[in-house]
């Protein structure tokens, strides 16, 4: 577990700038998607976390961008209360 640690915390700066370049590429001037940068599935490497506010606006999205895994919510409109 800590030799897992270790190579996430060694490869964040390399998982940042392909979550800040995903954001350029696929987010920019758009308000139905916020992008961010978390853990795998399998919890084994980083990857791009997407948050769709409808399926039309996940559907054309990738899979993956570079080396990581591009994983999808479709989460709806925020809310405040």
């Amino acid at each position: 577990m800590t030799e897992q640690r270790g190579k996430l915390l060694a490869s964040k700066p390399a998982a940042q700038a392909a979550k800040d370049a995903f954001a350029s590429e696929y987010a920019a001037g758009r308000d139905d998607l916020s992008i961010g940068l978390g853990v795998n599935s399998k919890g084994d490497d980083w990857a791009v976390m997407v948050f769709a506010t409808t399926p039309t606006a996940a559907q054309s999205l990738p899979d993956h961008y570079g080396d990581y895994d591009v994983e999808v919510r479709v989460t709806g409109r925020a809310k405040a209360y």
